[in-house]
Formats: C-alpha cells, sequence, structure tokens
C-alpha cells in the first residue's frame, strides 16, 4: 500500500504542468481506465483532481487523496526548483528537486512527437492531438489548443500550445487528465518553505521507498 502512495507521488511530480504570464487558478480532473489486478483492490487511492495555483513565477499545485490526505508541488517556473509536500497514509515528507535533478530523472533523451489530424472540443476550445512516444514505447497523448495564452514550458519539447487533456498509457493503469475550469484572478502569496511538521527527504530517498525500500 506506501508503495503506491510512493508512486502516485511520484507520478503526480512528472506529470505537474506549469504555467506562466498568467495569474489564477487550473482544475484537473482524472480519470482511470485499464486498472491492472494489482491496482483495482486500491483505487480508491488514486487522486481525483488537482487545483494548479499560479502567481508570478511560482506555482503551486495541490491534489487531494481519499485518505484525507494530499500532494502539494511548488515549482519556480524561473530556476526550474521544486518542492514536494506529501502528506499520505500517515506520513509527512518533503523532497526537494534542482533543475539538473529534474533533468535527470526525466532523462536526457526527448521523446519521438507525431502530430495527428484528430481534433475535439474541450471547455470550448479546439484542441489538435500530438502522441509523444519515449525511449521505451511509452506513449502519452495530448490534446493542446493554440487559443489560450497561457505560456507554459511543457515537459514534452516540440509542442506549441497549452495541453487541456493529457492521456498517459502506464502498464498499471491509464489515466486521462483533463482541465474542468481555468480562473484568472488573484490568487495568495505562494512559499517555497518545508513546513516544521514535514520530514525532509532526498529524490534518491523517496525513489527507494517507492520500490521498496519501506
Amino acid at each position: 500500500m506506501k508503495n503506491l502512495t510512493i508512486a502516485i507521488a511520484l507520478l503526480i511530480s512528472t506529470i505537474t504542468l506549469v504555467a506562466q504570464d498568467f495569474e489564477g487558478t487550473i482544475s484537473y480532473e482524472m480519470v482511470y481506465e485499464n486498472l491492472s489486478p494489482q491496482i483495482k483492490p486500491q483505487a480508491g487511492m488514486l487522486p481525483k483532481s488537482t487545483v494548479i495555483e499560479v502567481k508570478g513565477e511560482l506555482t503551486k499545485s495541490t491534489t487531494p487523496n481519499a485518505m484525507g490526505g494530499e500532494i502539494v508541488i511548488i515549482q519556480n517556473t524561473t530556476t526550474d526548483e521544486t518542492l514536494q509536500l506529501m502528506n499520505m497514509m500517515g506520513m509527512k515528507i518533503a523532497t526537494k528537486m534542482t533543475a539538473e535533478e529534474k533533468n535527470e530523472l526525466q532523462g536526457e533523451e526527448k521523446p519521438e512527437i507525431e502530430f495527428t489530424e484528430e481534433t475535439k472540443e474541450i471547455l470550448g476550445y479546439t484542441c489538435k492531438k500530438a502522441i509523444a512516444t519515449d525511449k521505451d514505447g511509452n506513449e502519452v497523448e495530448i490534446y493542446y489548443t493554440e487559443e489560450l495564452k497561457i505560456k507554459i514550458p511543457n515537459s514534452v519539447d516540440g509542442i506549441d500550445g497549452f495541453p487541456l487533456q493529457i492521456v498517459i498509457i502506464q502498464e498499471m493503469f491509464t489515466m486521462t487528465q483533463t482541465v474542468t475550469e481555468i480562473n484568472e484572478g488573484k490568487v495568495k502569496k505562494i512559499k517555497m518553505d518545508v513546513p516544521s511538521d514535514y520530514e525532509l527527504k532526498t529524490l534518491e530517498e523517496l525513489q527507494k521507498m517507492g520500490a521498496g525500500g519501506m
């Protein structure tokens, strides 16, 4: 159970989008399909929604879970530094990641991108479909619009637009993450501080926990 908790935290940290030149909130919902037999009994633990607050160079995403906890990820879009705060299953763990560590985690090889003719409408915006495939054959479907003026340092190089839907196809499940609401307006100040009741761990320690080190 704890291994799944850590895996969820790592998954969210790699898919979170960050925005620039925009102040407000972006709300997402997550839907899961094709759950493996190992995951089905724990399906209730999978996150169902995320809200991202954007203010200046900082963004803060909050993802609640069914157990009453949450995962908070704060990112600096200028320095590419990340602070992850995980409060799940009685654990309160903080992890910091530099731009270099983030690049090492994601790998140096860029995914291959296939641009298709397929489109769909999301929140009234026409979205084009692109498929990104990594060296291991894992696919991510991205539906993006060129109509919104929200700039993002997209995690997939070569796609010029704001993604309103991302479909991540993994061995354990297929997750569809869709923007449900975009609200422009003032948000509270965002701080990259580690709360006193959180235990600070390195990225390597967190990955070992996800691999069964607990």
